[in-house]
Parts: C-alpha cells; sequence; structure tokens
C-alpha cells in the first residue's frame, strides 16, 4: 500500500496510506480535512510503467498526452491570433499590388515601392508557414494565395505561357538592350560577347568612350554612338535620328533635379525590309529616392514629373519614325521604369513588352545590393510575334542584358 504525507492548512503533517483516500481527519488544531488521492508526478507514473509493463505503461503514456485543460486554451488562443495574423497578411499583399499597380509613380509612398527589393514581402512566411504546420494547417491555402500574389503581381513573374503557341512564319530577329555602365571590361573583348549573345541588334545604354572606340574595330558589323548611346547591328544602318533636347533641358530648369532623356531613333534594313529601332535611356529615379532619405519629399515629385516629361518626348520620337508610312519599330534601352509604373502604363503599354509576354521568372535586370527590378525592356509594335525573352547573365554592369527573340511576321512598308 503506497503511502503520502499530507499536511494541515496549520502545518501539521499526517502520514496516510490509501486506506484512508475518502476519510475525514480531524487536526489537532480542530480543523477537519478529507483525504483525497495526490496525483502523481510523472516520474512516478513512469516508474510504475516500468515495473509494471503493459496496461500500466499504456495508462501512463495516455496521461502524459493528456492536456490540462489551461494548456488546450492557450492553444486555441494562440490559433486564433495566428489566423488573424495570416488573412491580415493575405489582405496586407492583396491591397499592396492594388496600390503598386494603381498608383505607382502616382503617389510618393507607392514610388518608392516601385523601386525596392519586392522579395522583402515574401520574408512574413517564413514564420506564417512553420506556424500554420504546428497549430491549423487550414491556413497553408491562404498564406499560399498570399505568396502567390506576391510572387506574381507584386514581384512581377512571368510564366511565358505565349511560348508554347505555334510561331508564325517570318523573319527572325534577335534583340538585346543592355546598361554596360560605361563597358570598360567590354571595350577588349566586346566581339566575345557578340558570339555569346548572338544578336541582330544590340542597343547599349551609357555607352563609355572606350567601349565606343572599340565597336568600330568590329568586322562585319554596322555601328553608330551619339548621347552615350551605342548601337550595333548586323544589318546596314539607313538612317539616324536623335531626339533634340531643347524642350528637356528646358524643363530641366524648372527643376532641382537634372536628368537625361537620351533617345536616338534608326532606320535599318533587315532582311524583311526596313524596320525602326528605338534606342532610349531615361531619367533614373535614384535622385528622387536620394532625396527622400532625407525626407524630401519634393525631391522624388520633381524627380517623377521629370521622368513623365522624358517619357512623352521619348514615345513622340518614337512615333514620328512612322510618319513617312507605317514601318516595324522595336524600343530597347533603360527606361528607369517597371511595368508596373503609371508612367509607363501612360505611354508605353499599348506595345508589347517581350519578357512580359513570353519570359519565364522574375526577369530582374537591375541588380543594387538588395534591391532588384525590372528596368530595361524590349517593346515591340504591331507585325512582330515573341518567341522568347530572357535575361543574360553578369557581364560586369549592375544591369543584365534584356534579350527578345523576335519574328517579323509582316512585309513593312518602304517608308
Amino acid at each position: 500500500m503506497s503511502q503520502f504525507t499530507i499536511h494541515c492548512t496549520c502545518g501539521e503533517p499526517y502520514h496516510l496510506d490509501g486506506r484512508s483516500v475518502g476519510h475525514r481527519i480531524k487536526c489537532r488544531c480542530g480543523r477537519t480535512f478529507e483525504v483525497r488521492r495526490r496525483r502523481r508526478s510523472l516520474r512516478e507514473r513512469v516508474r510504475s510503467a516500468l515495473r509494471r509493463p503493459g496496461a500500466a505503461l499504456f495508462s501512463a503514456l495516455k496521461g502524459i498526452r493528456r492536456r490540462p485543460a489551461a494548456r488546450r486554451q492557450t492553444r486555441t488562443r494562440q490559433a486564433l491570433v495566428l489566423s488573424v495574423v495570416a488573412w491580415a497578411y493575405v489582405a496586407g499583399v492583396c491591397a499592396l499590388a492594388t496600390v503598386v499597380w494603381g498608383l505607382g509613380d502616382s503617389w510618393w509612398p507607392a514610388t518608392a515601392l516601385l523601386f525596392i527589393g519586392r522579395w522583402i514581402f515574401l520574408l512574413p512566411l517564413v514564420v506564417l508557414v512553420p506556424a500554420a504546420v504546428v497549430m491549423s494547417r487550414r491556413l497553408l491555402a491562404p498564406l499560399a494565395v498570399a505568396a502567390l500574389v506576391v510572387v506574381g503581381p507584386i514581384m512581377g513573374a512571368r510564366t511565358g505561357w505565349h511560348r508554347l503557341l505555334s510561331a508564325p512564319a517570318g523573319t527572325p530577329l534577335r534583340v538585346v538592350s543592355f546598361n554596360a555602365a560605361g563597358g570598360i571590361q567590354l571595350a577588349g573583348d566586346f566581339s566575345r560577347l557578340l558570339d555569346d549573345l548572338a544578336p541582330d541588334v544590340v542597343g547599349i545604354q551609357e555607352c563609355g568612350n572606350a567601349l565606343a572606340g572599340s565597336l568600330s574595330e568590329l568586322k562585319g558589323w554596322a555601328h553608330h554612338e551619339a548621347v552615350g548611346l551605342c548601337l550595333v547591328s548586323r544589318y546596314p544602318i539607313r538612317q539616324v535620328s536623335v531626339m533634340d533636347r531643347s524642350v528637356l533641358e528646358a524643363v530641366k530648369r524648372t527643376t532641382t533635379i537634372g536628368g537625361s532623356g537620351a533617345v536616338v531613333r534608326y532606320t535599318i534594313d533587315a532582311p524583311g525590309g526596313p524596320i525602326q529601332v528605338t534606342n532610349l535611356h531615361l531619367e533614373t529615379p535614384r535622385k528622387g529616392l536620394d532625396r527622400m532619405r532625407d525626407l524630401d519629399i519634393s525631391g522624388l515629385r520633381q524627380n517623377t514629373y521629370l521622368r513623365d516629361i522624358e517619357s512623352e518626348l521619348a514615345r513622340r520620337w518614337v512615333d514620328a519614325g512612322g510618319s513617312n508610312g507605317p514601318v516595324p519599330f522595336v524600343v530597347v534601352g533603360d527606361f528607369n521604369t517597371p511595368v508596373e509604373s503609371r508612367i509607363f502604363q501612360r505611354y508605353w503599354a499599348d506595345l508589347t513588352d517581350a519578357f512580359s509576354r513570353a519570359g519565364v521568372g522574375l526577369g530582374m535586370t537591375k541588380y543594387n545590393g538588395w534591391i532588384r527590378v525590372r528596368i530595361d525592356h524590349v517593346l515591340i509594335g504591331p507585325g512582330w510575334h515573341v518567341r522568347r525573352a530572357l535575361v543574360g547573365d553578369d557581364l560586369g554592369s549592375d544591369h543584365r542584358p534584356a534579350i527578345a527573340d523576335l519574328t517579323l511576321i509582316r512585309e513593312p512598308a518602304v517608308p
């Protein structure tokens, strides 16, 4: 018979055994109390199970698994809090996608969102997904939806499903756009780059003097350099038109933030007939974002205004190339603007973005520390089909080349 000790409220100890359970005992101090069975500790239950295997062991394990009501209530509250946080995250990323697509470059906080590393909005899933696995697996479904919203509408991932469609017959053309950041590393070995990429037309932005000089040494390639832009073409360059910057210079004098706004339009004698290729490099948002670090919101607004003017002037220059008749055209360059921007939507959305059409993945072209953003584009007008679009490897610049495999599907009219 197991023995145990209980104490009266006055502190008097009584040594009892199992036969005393259920009886009432009167203490020396005059108080009366009932002897109740003491709950055995976990150590005692395990020892008992080891001494008596079988049913005793099962009983001990059953007792171990049984949770007190307080712990169950705590777990219920934790699951409720997790559910609220998870659904708030889902609602938050949906609202964020709406802000990015609807207000980018129209409202300064949304403009800032355009140019940060948007992958950071996936970080809450590092905590929420394991917590959902432990507490409430039903929350995994809405969290998966939230992840798709971040990767898709917010980060801009593409599936490239248009590549599954049958390509029409026509003249193939590979176009590359690359911000070379001066291109010092490429100046002495640009021919190897051409061998690796196998392009037909390459538009280069931030084309430094050394790189521009090396292009003249290429054999079998036409080339041109102006206002920091270079173009290399496998086919003859018939005509060159550099955008007049006088209007832009007048706008710059009204702001405290200067701009670039370099645009050059070319007519190239391609195998399928003449085509128009415009190479451009528009103003960076970096100047406005740097001002915002110092809480100067007006600087970001001026920068956005200048970028809007530059895109408007650049688009007019592109359209002016078709004044003598419809010619298939391609626009390449560092737009310094992602496709979600209202500026991009206002001036360029009627053209087909090659990567948005036939690219796979995120297509990030600008790498700056933890920031990844797609601001280099290959845009096409009517008469083209995009077979494939991809982003090239690191070539020593903070940009990656944007590559598009196109097909000219109609005979252009000779201007």
